[in-house]
């Protein structure tokens, strides 16, 4: 029995056909080289990693420099309180023009220029009244100015077209010099009043009275008017 067991097994493999088994190995590589290229296409495609991309950012040259034209706007002023400017004028004074006579008694009061080389009665002068001078300026005088400009206009006054004349009492030294002011009639505004008083008291001055050729004191009326063209 045993030698007939070795027997089966060394039959079979002398059996084995060399042709046939490369021709089945043949047919299995065609096969598989068939599966792999049908395969092959539906593979997972490789992912690449995303690029960094590089952006150039052109920037122009700038052209010719342009300046913005100025706007114009025209402003439509609102009538203002304020006048124009007045120019200075002359003011109007007056002066009564005729000669005060005072009392017999104390001769004739004249206005008349200062003139240093007659303060005595002429040589051909009859023999006059005798005359005490007590001192006491003439009352009534008229006064003649030497110099009298005119006081500055008050800006308010301007501003409000304040307009008017005030009278003033004045009474002047045998120097021709203002020694004191009053107003007489007022001309119904205070800066008037005002701005008139002391423009005579520390501006004016006047040619002194005289009497029997000698300057005397003397008080007299004086009106100052603003006006306003």
């Amino acid at each position: 029995m045993e030698p007939a067991m070795q027997t089966l097994p060394q039959s079979r493999l002398a059996a084995v056909d060399p042709q046939r088994v490369a021709a089945i190995s043949g047919a299995i590589a065609i096969n598989g080289l068939l599966a792999f290229f049908l395969i092959a296409p539906m593979a997972t495609p490789m992912v690449r990693p995303p690029t960094e991309q590089v952006i150039d950012y052109f920037f122009p040259k700038p052209s010719a420099k342009l300046e913005p034209k100025p706007i114009r706007v025209k402003v439509k002023h609102a009538p203002s309180r304020l006048p124009p400017p007045v120019p200075r004028r002359q003011l109007e004074t007056t002066v009564k023009p005729p000669p005060v006579v005072v009392d017999p008694q104390q001769g004739d009061i004249t206005v008349e220029p200062a003139d240093p080389h007659s303060v005595h009665p002429p040589p051909d002068a009859g023999p006059g009244p005798a005359v005490i001078d007590d001192g006491k300026p003439v009352m009534g005088a008229s006064l003649e100015y030497a110099s009298a400009p005119p006081p500055p206009y008050p800006r308010e006054a301007v501003l409000d077209g304040v307009t008017g004349t005030v009278l003033l009492e004045v009474t002047v030294g045998a120097d021709g010099r203002p020694t004191d002011v009053r107003i007489q009639r007022s001309s119904g505004s205070r800066q008037l009043d005002a701005a008139a008083r002391r423009q005579v008291l520390t501006k004016w001055r006047f040619r002194p009275a005289t009497r029997n050729g000698q300057a005397v004191p003397a008080i007299g009326l004086v009106p100052v008017e603003f006006k306003l063209d």
